[in-house]
């Protein structure tokens, strides 16, 4: 063997020399030499003994236990190497003699349900007749419409706010009207609504009520008495008290509307909040990326929420033994004991107990879990190399456990489907072909079932009421208000199959119908840009004096505004103050504002 530099020549020694030299040491010098030679010899006769490297520097009464150390080694490297080289070129399934509990063995059908029979359908009967605005009262009923007409004249006279007056019920279906109208005609700021600048005045919601009794009716709103709200560090303290009555109500609706699907999804959605709150959460991975988060079951098909639950953080009575994940589908999932329903979620909530579990309460479940989550088979670790398309699987008392090679690795466990049955996908290569590619059944099934909760996401943005607000609790409520329009466009549509509505003409309708022709405004403009209102903030007076009509409007094609007679006196726009009150019977037939027939009438249009 060739050497360099400092390095010792190495000789290699077969396993009879070894023990020869163990059992049996050399009586003289002339029998090393011996052993030497005869080394050299039978290195070409036994190729497939174990060699150890044999320093031919040292003195050749080397110690028994290195000799021991050196073999020991050897072997185990010998063993380490065949063991890659089997893994690395095996693409068929691992033996069951490395599993403890995981077996590949053929689980019984748990059950003959089709998980697609039942879909979501209201419990009780609707007339054909009826409209959006029935739907829409399943959910925010009298019941509800009267804790918010309650608790805001009690925390309006608990505050003694200023210049308040009592609310009623449909006082209260017209605040709501507003916020989806709202949703409808989206502006930068509120006060814009009620603008005399006709780009962003919206007439119909300026109509209802003053923009001032709006803000009081949305400085007065609450849902609970803050009087007998639990202090914290009691036992009863709740972090949601401002919203939980609504949030208990709305969870019984949902579950009592509707007829319980057979397959349901379960996951987490964020409601925006930037604001100050020890409720809100930081998801860097997620569209929205602060606020809180929310836990939701809803149905795979359509989106129909049947339960949602805010997250507050960590409780003090919460289980150590069980994982967050766990105990969040255990409290969404027990409606369902006993339906034998199927319900998917993904890996932040997947264990293997939790799917056993749920099997012994006769749910079924699909989702794709964590490799290093405990009592996995071995499989779910290695590194083997697979192809796209290949999958191996294990079974377990009740659960499947399935690895699918595409892109990268993918982990499924299931109660309710076998991995013994497989469908063809379409993958697309990077060169833009499309290919067929071997998927088993459990993962199809996760795939086309766990959109439910995003379905419920995409429709509730579609015109959401939410608006930005100082207090934390708004946004929670905004977001239940939403979830109760989106439940009941999903039933009316389960309805009227032959006539859906999409979510536009569905709030649009919920808007009138919510008014009933309800107004507070004793005046109404004439035309749309024109306000009667005027700005109350301190001026100089130097400042130009506010003329409450757009100059686009007031000084265009003059030739056209005409004085008209009224029936009553009103207030000059031009010249009446607080200590000069002057009136008129004559107004502008296009600004709709009154004027002194001379001058004001003139110097108003200049």
């Amino acid at each position: 063997m060739a050497t360099g530099g400092n390095r010792r020549p190495v000789r290699y020694k077969n396993t009879q020399q070894v023990l020869a030299e163990i059992l049996a040491l050399p009586s003289d010098p002339e029998d090393s030499d011996d052993d030497e030679e005869m080394l050299t010899n039978d290195e070409d006769d036994d190729s497939t003994d174990i060699h150890v490297p044999v320093d031919l520097s040292t003195d050749d009464d080397d110690d028994d236990e290195d000799i021991l150390y050196r073999l020991a080694t050897s072997c185990d490297e010998t063993d380490s190497n065949n063991s890659d080289a089997d893994s690395d070129t095996t693409v068929s399934d691992e033996s069951d003699a490395d599993e403890n509990d995981w077996k590949k063995n053929i689980l019984t059908p748990p059950s003959t349900t089709a998980f697609d029979a039942v879909r979501v359908t209201p419990k009780k009967p609707f007339l054909l007749s009826e409209g959006p605005i029935d739907f829409f009262y399943r959910f925010f009923n009298d019941s509800i419409f009267d804790l918010m007409v309650e608790q805001t004249n009690l925390y309006a006279k608990q505050h003694k706010l200023r210049h308040w007056k009592d609310t009623s019920p449909d006082e209260m279906k017209a605040f709501i009207a507003i916020l989806i109208g709202m949703g409808l005609h989206m502006v930068p700021n509120v006060d814009l609504y009620w603008s005399t600048d006709p780009l962003f005045r919206v007439q119909n919601i300026a109509n209802i009520m003053a923009i001032k009794r709006f803000k009081k009716l949305l400085q007065g709103f609450h849902l609970n008495d803050n009087a007998k709200a639990p202090k914290r560090g009691e036992d009863d303290y709740d972090k949601l008290y401002k919203v939980r009555p609504l949030i208990v109500k709305l969870n019984e609706q949902f579950d009592e509307q509707a007829v319980t699907s057979t397959s349901q999804s379960i996951d987490e959605g964020m409601i925006l909040f930037k604001g100050r709150s020890s409720l809100k959460q930081y998801m860097p991975l997620k569209p929205v990326k602060r606020g809180y988060k929310v836990w939701v079951r809803a149905d795979s098909t359509t989106g129909y929420v049947f339960q949602v639950d805010v997250y507050t953080g960590k409780s003090d009575d919460q289980v150590v033994q069980t994982g967050l994940g766990s105990r969040v589908v255990k409290k969404l999932c027990k409606p369902l004991d006993g339906m034998h329903c199927h319900v998917t979620f993904d890996n932040f909530f997947a264990s293997y107990n939790l799917m056993e579990e749920l099997y012994s309460r006769q749910i079924l479940a699909t989702a794709t879990v964590r490799p290093h989550r405990t009592d996995l088979p071995l499989l779910a670790k290695s590194k083997d190399r697979m192809q796209k398309g290949e999958y191996r699987w294990r079974s377990k008392q009740n659960t499947y456990y399935v690895k699918w090679m595409d892109s990268k690795p993918v982990h499924v466990m299931s109660t309710a489907f076998s991995p013994t049955d497989t469908v063809e996908v379409n993958r697309r290569q990077a060169d833009g072909s499309v290919t067929k590619v071997t998927c088993p059944h459990p993962v199809a099934q996760y795939t086309m079932r766990m959109g439910g909760v995003d379905r419920f996401d995409e429709r509730r943005s579609r015109y959401s009421v939410s608006r930005r607000s100082r207090r934390w609790w708004l946004r929670i409520f905004y977001f239940l208000l939403d979830a109760s329009v989106v439940d009941a466009l999903i039933l009316h549509n389960s309805v009227h199959p032959s006539e859906p509505m999409n979510m536009l003409n569905f709030r649009s309708s919920l808007f009138r119908s919510l008014l009933q022709n309800f107004s507070t405004r004793s005046r109404r403009s004439n035309l749309e840009g024109s306000c009667y209102r005027r700005s109350r903030h301190r001026r100089s007076s130097l400042e130009p004096r506010k003329k409450g009509v757009p100059d686009d409007i007031r000084t265009r094609l003059v030739g056209v505004h005409m004085p008209v007679k009224m029936d009553k006196f009103r207030r000059c726009r031009l010249c009446s103050s607080k200590t000069n009150n002057k009136r008129s019977r004559i107004q502008c037939g296009v600004c709709g504002v009154a004027l002194c027939i001379a001058p004001c009438f003139a110097s108003f249009h200049k």
